[in-house]
C-alpha cells in the first residue's frame, strides 16, 4: 500500500508516528538532579530483558506467547482485548507480503510462510524499555522530542509432533508508546507529541519492584541480582529456580502497561520464503482514519526508509549473502555525520535531499575489498554510537550488522557490556536483540554492541533524570 504525495502531506499534520514515534523534548532541569542510590539504580538487564532461546518442549513454558497478552477493554473493564489486535496482526502480515516489501531495483520481496500467519506462532524473544525514542541526548531531543516506549521483539516458533520447538529466522517489533497530546510541527518533519509521564513513571515503578523481588528471593529459591550484569539472557530467566515465577511477573507487568491502543508501530525483518536469502527490512507507520482511503478507521501503512531516496518505491532494504554484489540494496544515503535534524526521507523525498546528507553505513564494509582498518573503525563506531546514529539518519542494515562486521573485519572479540555468549555467530546473524537460528543446531540468544550502547544510555537517563523525581 503506497502513500500518495497528498497522503504524505496529511501525515505531517495527522499521523501518530509509529516504529520510531516522536515526541516533544523534556528539558533537563537547570539544577543538577541527584542520582538514586546504587542499590536503587536500574541496570542493563532491568530495561532490556532477553529470553533464552527455546531448545526443548519444556522450554516453551518459560516463554510468553504474544497472543496470550491482553489488556482491559477501554469501554468495558470486565472484558479483555488482545494487545496485538487482530486487525493490526492482519495488516502486519498483509504489508509484509505486500508490494512495499519488494526492494526497489530487485525482484526480492518478503514472503511469509503459512505457519507464521497465525498470531499463535509468535513469542516474545526480548523486551526493551526505552525512556525516549529516537534518542536521549539534548540535540536529539531538541529536534525530535522524547517518547517513552515499550518494544517487544517477537519471533515465530513452530513445533514438531513431540513439542520440540524450531525458531524461524524471522523477527518483528511491536512498539507501544506512552504519549500525550500532539504539539505544533516543525517544517518538513513528523508531528511530535508530549510524553505521558504518569503512565511511564508507573512502568518504572513496576520495573524497580520487579528487580527488587528477584534480588530479594521472592521469585524462587535463589536471590538473583541484575546489578553490573552485562547485556545477555536475563539472569532471572536463565536461573531454573526463578525462571517460571519471573516469567509470570513479566507477563503481569506487560498486561498492566501495554494495550492495542498504545500500539503505534511495527517492523519486520524476514526472508523471501522458502528462499534462505536475502534479509529484508521493512517498517510500518500507524495513521489515523481519513489519511488513507483504504483505511477509513486508521491502521498501518509502510514507512519509507528515512535514509533511502524517499521515492514511492523505496520502503524496504535488503542484505544479500556473501558472494553477491552489491550486498546492500538500495544504497543507503545516511546523515549521521551532519548535525542532528528531524528532516528525513520518511517524511518526503524533498524533506532532506540526498545531496544534502553526509554519513557512513556498513554497506561500504561489504565491498569486495573493504576499506582500511581506520576507516572501518570510524564507520562502525559511528553506527554503534546512539548519540550520533538513530533511526532517522541511518539505515536498518547498518544497525543490524555493525557488531558482526567488527568481528569479521577487525577481529574484535571483546565488547564491553555484552555477555560473550550472545555475540552474533556468523555473518547471517543480524539480530540486534533476539534469537538466531544457527543452521542444524538450535537457535541461540543474540545481542549486539548497538543494543548494549542503547541500553546503557536508557539506564543512565532513567537513573539520573527520572527515578530521582
Amino acid at each position: 500500500m503506497n502513500l500518495s504525495k497528498n497522503a504524505v502531506r496529511k501525515l505531517l499534520v495527522l499521523v501518530l508516528l509509529s516504529t520510531v514515534a516522536i515526541s516533544v523534548a523534556c528539558r533537563k532541569q537547570a539544577s543538577p538532579i541527584p542520582t538514586p542510590p546504587e542499590s536503587q539504580a536500574l541496570s542493563a538487564a532491568d530495561v532490556s530483558l532477553l529470553f533464552p532461546a527455546p531448545v526443548t518442549a519444556a522450554d516453551m513454558n518459560k516463554l510468553i506467547a504474544v497472543g496470550d497478552l491482553t489488556a482491559p477493554n477501554s469501554q468495558d473493564p470486565t472484558k479483555r482485548d488482545p494487545v496485538w489486535p487482530a486487525i493490526a496482526f492482519q495488516q502486519f502480515v498483509a504489508l509484509a507480503d505486500g508490494p512495499a516489501s519488494q526492494v526497489a531495483g530487485t525482484k526480492a520481496h518478503i514472503s511469509l510462510p503459512s505457519e507464521v500467519q497465525n498470531v499463535s506462532a509468535w513469542f516474545i524473544a526480548g523486551i526493551r524499555i526505552d525512556a525516549g525514542a529516537p534518542g536521549l541526548t539534548d540535540d536529539i531531543q531538541a529536534q525530535f522530542g522524547r517518547l517513552p516506549q515499550i518494544r517487544l521483539i517477537i519471533q515465530p516458533i513452530t513445533r514438531s509432533a513431540d513439542g520440540t520447538p524450531t525458531v524461524l529466522d524471522i523477527a518483528g517489533h511491536l512498539i507501544f508508546d506512552f504519549a500525550g497530546a500532539p504539539i505544533p510541527l516543525q517544517p518538513d518533519c513528523f508531528p511530535r507529541r508530549l510524553p505521558d509521564p504518569t503512565a511511564f513513571n508507573s512502568v518504572l515503578s513496576d520495573l524497580t519492584a520487579l528487580r527488587d523481588k528477584l534480588r530479594d528471593g521472592q521469585l524462587g529459591a535463589d536471590k538473583v541480582s541484575t546489578s553490573g550484569r552485562p547485556l545477555g539472557v536475563h539472569p532471572g530467566l536463565a536461573d531454573p529456580k526463578t525462571a517460571m515465577a519471573f516469567r509470570g511477573e513479566i507477563l503481569s507487568f506487560l498486561q498492566r502497561h501495554i494495550s492495542g491502543d498504545r500500539l503505534d508501530g511495527m517492523a519486520i525483518a524476514a526472508l523471501p520464503s522458502p528462499a534462505p536469502a536475502p534479509w529484508i527490512f521493512l517498517s510500518f507507520l500507524k495513521v489515523p482514519g481519513g489519511v488513507v482511503p483504504a483505511l477509513p478507521n486508521g491502521g498501518f501503512v509502510p514507512l519509507h526508509g528515512p535514509t533511502l531516496d524517499g521515492s514511492d518505491k523505496q520502503f524496504a532494504e535488503l542484505l544479500q549473502p556473501a558472494g553477491t554484489i552489491p550486498r546492500v540494496v538500495p544504497d543507503p544515503h545516511t546523515n549521521n555525520l551532519n548535525p542532528i535534524t528531524c528532516k528525513n526521507a520518511a517524511v518526503s523525498a524533498s524533506s532532506l535531499p540526498v545531496a544534502n546528507r553526509s554519513g557512513v553505513a556498513t554497506a561500504e564494509l561489504f565491498a569486495a575489498t573493504p576499506p582500511s582498518p581506520d576507516r572501518t573503525n570510524q564507520i562502525l563506531n559511528t553506527i554503534a554510537d546512539p548519540t550520533k546514529t538513530q533511526f532517522f539518519n541511518a539505515d536498518c542494515v547498518s544497525c543490524h550488522t555493525e557488531t558482526r562486521r567488527a568481528m569479521d573485519l577487525l577481529n574484535t572479540k571483546d565488547f564491553p557490556g555484552i555477555d560473550p555468549a550472545v555475540l552474533p555467530r556468523g555473518q547471517w546473524d543480524i539480530r540486534n536483540f533476539g534469537w538466531s537460528p544457527t543452521g542444524k543446531t538450535p537457535a541461540v540468544a543474540t545481542a549486539t554492541r548497538r543494543a548494549a550502547n542503547e541500553t546503557a544510555a536508557v539506564a543512565a537517563f532513567i537513573n539520573s533524570e527520572l527515578l530521582p523525581k
